[in-house]
């Protein structure tokens, strides 16, 4: 029987290592690759007919986690392997929760365990298959575990429960009729929450009793399919120490914040931007080098064994991914600058400043392709950092020559107006655009660091510049914005203080 994968990755460069290894030691497997989300749905809809999938954890579009949901969800059996540069432990323990069959480091000492991996997947969905009619009872383990183990069906009725259960409960009501417990009350009233397989639901309930005292317990629930039959499996927790310990903890820690608050404002802005570079070192930074080792590490395989075309076209790539990452680098320095120098501000000429703009894009050839019109009035004038204003407005500027349909000449507009703002008057400066526009669900994030909404091979960039926008216009007292319409255009605009 032939081998089918499904892979999943909205990187074609990891896309093509990973193919590659895998049909070397697996001749004659089907591959079927996927990027986007449309993909993805595609195969949900024509029922995911493949022997294993592996997906990346983070994608443009998607998670891993989600992913990993939405296959185990439809069949509890397909096995799901976790090929990812950026995940971390917590996330391999949350995913094998969800039934990941295996979780393997994508790097290029690593690539060599991917086919073992899935061999191993493949040799344990077969033995799975072969033992799903005879379920294995855990019943020893339930019985002396300290926390209460219970199966209800969809009604509310107590179906199993083990000692723990019965004993806890017993110890709180002094009944031994479980289903009459308020606790199951409570748990009942969270079922219709549950409405597929692995949904899951928590419960917290506390109750006073003048024998026992307070008592609260934490119950997890997560609806599965039994033999055909959907029921609910929970797992009950008699918190009231930890409770209590909270409460001490929470009046404790409500003391530190109340003495830290003052500090703690002035470290959030540093904070914020020690987060933004780790997430870029650990994904944006290290994913491009890693892809450089990759090719590296194929370029060594393959020397000698194909043509010398394929091998030109590694070093070719291995080049354009070093461009991109001194890139990446010069605006990561450039935004970490802008967060901690000394920006004094002057009276600028909007219109000067727009000038120098244009002049620092005369190499680009997207914007020698591009209409420019310029709205501004020479007398119009700025509270501004100068090279920091010609920077955003190059970046603008850039972008909107840039992002544009296929075929399809830029115009691009340039305005300059006084508006009123809670100080004053202030001069808004609008980039306007004819280019492919924006979803409003993404206006905030696509000022963040690193943040792109379009893949490498469609528009290049480093996914710094309108960060970069945002930090030195804040610095400078003003404010950023955007409006835009998909397939229409969007208008980037930027407030300052007016001279």
């Amino acid at each position: 029987m032939t081998l089918t994968i499904l892979l999943l990755d909205d990187n074609p460069d990891d896309r093509a290592l990973a193919r590659r290894e895998l049909e070397r030691h697996f001749s004659g497997c089907q591959i079927e690759e996927v990027g986007d989300r449309a993909g993805f749905e595609q195969q949900m809809q024509a029922g995911i007919a493949f022997n294993l999938i592996i997906t990346d954890y983070q994608m443009r579009w998607s998670t891993g986690l989600d992913v990993l949901k939405r296959v185990k969800a439809y069949d509890p059996e397909r096995p799901v392997i976790m090929f990812t540069a950026t995940g971390t432990q917590e996330i391999a323990v949350e995913a094998m929760k969800l039934g990941l069959d295996d979780y393997v480091i994508k790097s290029p000492r690593h690539y060599a365990r991917l086919p073992v991996a899935v061999r191993t997947c493949l040799d344990r969905a077969e033995i799975r298959s072969r033992a799903i009619r005879s379920e294995t009872r855990l019943s020893t383990l339930l019985e002396n575990i300290q926390l209460g183990v219970f199966r209800m069906s969809l009604e509310g009725q107590v179906e199993e429960a083990n000692a723990a259960l019965r004993n806890m409960l017993a110890e709180d009501s002094g009944t031994t009729d479980i289903n009459s417990h308020p606790l199951m009350a409570r748990i009942r009233e969270k079922l219709t929450a549950l409405q597929k397989t692995l949904d899951a639901a928590e419960v917290q309930a506390q109750f006073d009793d003048k024998r026992t005292g307070s008592r609260f317990y934490v119950v997890k629930l997560v609806r599965v399919k039994v033999n055909g039959h959907d029921a609910v499996d929970g797992i009950v927790e008699d918190a009231t120490s930890l409770r209590r310990a909270g409460a001490e903890i929470h009046r404790l820690n409500a003391e530190l914040e109340h003495r830290i608050l003052e500090r703690t404002r002035q470290l959030q802005e540093a904070n914020e931007a020690l987060e933004a570079f780790g997430f870029s070192v650990s994904h944006d930074l290290r994913e491009p080098l890693r892809t450089i080792q990759g090719y590296a590490h194929a370029l060594r395989q393959d020397f000698g064994t194909v043509q010398a075309a394929t091998l030109a076209a590694y070093v070719d790539r291995i080049d354009a991914i070093a461009r991109r990452v001194d890139l990446m680098v010069s605006d990561l320095l450039e935004f970490a600058r802008l967060s901690r120098a000394d920006i004094p501000v002057e009276y600028v000429s909007v219109r000067d400043a727009v000038q120098e703009a244009e002049a620092n894009l005369q190499s680009e050839s997207a914007y020698r392709q591009a209409t420019i019109h310029i709205s501004a009035d020479a007398n119009v004038a700025v509270k501004a950092h100068r090279s920091t204003l010609v920077q955003a407005l190059t970046n603008l500027l850039s972008n909107a020559c840039k992002f544009v349909q296929p075929g399809r000449r830029a115009s691009v507009s340039i305005k300059a107006e006084a508006v009123a703002d809670g100080s004053g008057s202030a001069i808004r400066i609008m980039v306007q655009d004819n280019g492919i526009g924006i979803e409003e669900q993404a206006f905030a994030r696509i000022f963040n660091v690193f943040e792109r909404l379009h893949g490498e091979e469609e528009f290049p960039g480093t996914g710094i510049g309108l960060a970069i926008v945002k930090k030195g216009i804040e610095r400078m007292g003003g404010r950023v914005g955007v409006d835009s319409t998909p397939g229409v255009g969007s208008t980037f605009w930027i407030e300052l203080g007016r001279a």
